[in-house]
């Protein structure tokens, strides 16, 4: 090779990996408009656990398509860009009416990216979520020409040699003319792979027996199962094992492997035994005595053809890339829930939203933990969750430590409650017993006090990396008279523009740069009392900031989930964030709320007064503040109070990790 020719390309590649490395730190949308090749990036859709899709127009063909990019941080990972690209060539030779086209690929800055067709209408999770909400779920002629419908395109899909793998309500889309797609066919196989490389692919809620073992051969009557189960899902608006009972990925997965399909009448009268025979078949667990082909399936169901709109016009469409919407991550149970939790879908997931009309009637009183209410306004939806009155203990659990302790004190809570590594404390305790064996003269008696101190902070430090140590206090017992409705996200900018398009808070805002499903940030106190007063006069009803009782009362579930359950459900630092994640990122907590002890710190009612013990009385009053909650995307999250963490801020100060969450209170 020529030297002077390599330089020049060794620095090219150089810059490349400079790039790519830069991109997966970052994890951010591209911005928007930006011409790639013969498209232009129009706006940012959504965000799957494997992609980023964004609205595009081919400038050549003059029409709109929807092009899906590898997420940043998963550009280095050379088996997913392996099989992402392998899974594009093959798709995009299945061409069917009932399965979403792909047109072309590409790459961009390192970035593999995927065009396929732009898809007006909204996913079957969405439909009957938003029908059943409205009181009118969908009929068994309806549910049965959906299923029929997507049972065409896995048909051919099957005849081509391919297994859909993770066939559920969020990968079905139903456009306005009552056409039902197949999305994501075959995409899942890239993502999903458990700590020893083995593929597990699906999602637990509607997962074969077989695909619920790493040693499983899933084959077509496997996507047959899971249909079964996306039919039970129209049917019931509910999924097969969900609430308390299945609350994890492995319980349901041991339901699927062990347990009948409930029966349908449990859920909802009046279903033909026709119906439920053929459900009952669809979901043998054993493969052998299922149908052995969709084919079989479209003959026994016998569909009556309907062709008006699938009320459509009830619940609205969005103008969506029929593969931004794979991934509807919903609380467990219930006949609103869809409990669509996907082992091979990130939990930094997108819930794509579909408008509808408004629905403003009354907030009823709950009847348990973490019931669901959906009211819309404006054509934007907010969808609360109840907190019933009840007791807790409030503020930092854990294990309690203080800087006051001796070395003695707080060595004995280490080995007491095994709060570090074994060959760490043999190490402390040879550090101590040292110390101990100098001679106490007068001379080594300032050395050892400096030896001392040193051991006593490095101690003091290394504990508190624990999760179950407490710096501060003890819990104190908090009592919630009155329930309450919170919103179950953090308030997004879709929220806030529709709210308050003059806001002088507006321009701060957009500065930002964020998406529109971001929580709003930037906003005062006051800007946030305003948002509740304007909100209010919409839906009819008082709206509120949450008192710092009420908040942590909601980020605990009651006092249902721990600090350590928290801090797995919180957006931080640790997910290298340049700013906050879309709402509902990471998993709910037991009652079904999104983001609340991380992302960003969240405005309360509460005012600071004199807490702020590092002021004097008189800096305290000089400006009223508020209290802000919950810790935000740019702290570690590293121990047991991060769920308590707790600051101000002056009530018309702004600051980019702050935003905030409303309720609406039950007398």
């Amino acid at each position: 090779m020529d030297i002077p020719d390599a330089l020049p390309f060794q620095t090219e590649v150089s810059s490349l990996l400079q790039k790519l490395h830069q991109a997966a730190d970052n994890d951010q949308p591209l911005p928007t408009p930006l011409p790639i090749g013969q498209y232009c990036l129009i706006r940012f859709l959504g965000r799957g656990g494997m992609g980023d899709v964004y609205e595009a127009e081919n400038l050549a063909l003059k029409r709109r398509e929807a092009i899906k990019f590898v997420r940043s941080k998963l550009i280095l990972n050379p088996q997913v860009i392996a099989r992402f690209q392998t899974e594009i060539e093959s798709t995009a030779k299945l061409q069917h009416s009932n399965i979403v086209s792909v047109y072309n690929a590409g790459q961009y800055e390192g970035r593999p990216y995927m065009v396929m067709e732009y898809l007006d209408g909204q996913t079957v999770h969405q439909y009957v979520r938003h029908r059943i909400e409205l009181g009118k779920p969908l009929s068994v002629d309806e549910a049965v020409e959906i299923v029929t419908q997507a049972a065409l395109g896995l048909q051919y899909a099957h005849e081509k040699g391919f297994v859909h793998r993770d066939v559920k309500p969020g990968n079905l889309w139903i456009t306005p003319d009552n056409t039902v797609k197949v999305l994501d066919l075959g995409l899942a196989i890239a993502m999903a792979r458990d700590a020893a490389g083995v593929q597990i692919v699906g999602t637990p809620d509607f997962m074969p027996p077989e695909q619920c073992s790493a040693s499983g051969s899933p084959d077509p009557r496997s996507d047959i199962y899971s249909l079964g189960c996306t039919l039970f899902y129209i049917l019931t608006g509910a999924v097969p094992f969900g609430g308390k009972d299945f609350s994890s990925s492995e319980k349901k997965m041991e339901a699927q492997r062990t347990r009948s399909l409930p029966p349908l009448a449990q859920f909802r009268k009046g279903i033909p035994a026709h119906i439920q025979n053929v459900l009952n078949r669809m979901t043998a667990k054993d493969p052998a005595k299922r149908f052995s082909s969709m084919e079989e399936v479209i003959k026994v169901l016998k569909p009556k053809s309907f062709r008006k709109p699938l009320s459509l016009a009830i619940a609205g469409t969005i103008a969506l890339a029929a593969i931004a919407a794979w991934a509807f991550n919903s609380k467990p149970g219930g006949l609103t829930d869809s409990g669509d939790h996907s082992v091979n879908v990130s939990v930094s997931d997108v819930k794509m939203e579909a408008p509808v009309q408004d629905v403003i009637a009354p907030f009823p009183t709950g009847k348990q933990a973490g019931e669901k209410l959906v009211r819309v306004a404006d054509g934007v939806e907010y969808v609360f969750r109840w907190c019933p009155p009840g007791s807790f203990l409030m503020g930092n659990d854990g294990v309690v430590i203080s800087k006051d302790m001796t070395i003695e004190q707080l060595m004995d809570i280490a080995k007491q409650n095994r709060l570090i590594p074994d060959d760490m404390l043999a190490d402390f305790e040879k550090r101590i017993k040292n110390l101990q064996g100098k001679s106490n003269d007068i001379q080594n008696s300032s050395m050892q006090d400096i030896e001392q101190q040193i051991l006593l902070n490095d101690l003091y430090f290394e504990l508190t990396w624990n999760p179950k140590v407490n710096t501060k206090s003890p819990p104190q017992k908090a009592t919630i008279q009155h329930g309450f409705w919170t919103l179950d996200c953090e308030v997004t900018q879709k929220m806030w523009f529709a709210v308050m398009p003059n806001s002088p808070a507006n321009n701060a805002i957009r500065s930002l740069n964020n998406a529109e499903n971001s929580p709003v940030r930037n906003v005062s106190w006051l800007d946030a009392q305003e948002f509740c007063k304007e909100l209010a006069k919409k839906l009819k009803v008082n709206v509120e900031l949450l008192s710092e009782e009420q908040w942590e009362y909601a980020c605990r579930a009651g006092g249902e989930d721990s600090s350590e359950t928290c801090i797995q459900q919180a957006v931080s630092y640790e997910d290298f964030l340049i700013a906050p994640a879309l709402a509902r990122s990471k998993s709910p907590n037991s009652w079904g709320i999104y983001d609340m002890p991380g992302n960003v710190k969240e405005w309360c009612s509460n005012e600071y007064n004199s807490l702020d013990e590092s002021k004097t009385p008189a800096e305290n009053s000089q400006q009223p503040k508020k209290v802000v909650r919950g810790g935000s995307y740019l702290e570690q999250i590293k121990n047991a109070v991060f769920c308590s963490a707790r600051d101000y801020l002056p009530v018309d100060g702004r600051d980019v990790k702050v935003g905030f969450r409303i309720c609406v209170p039950k007398e």
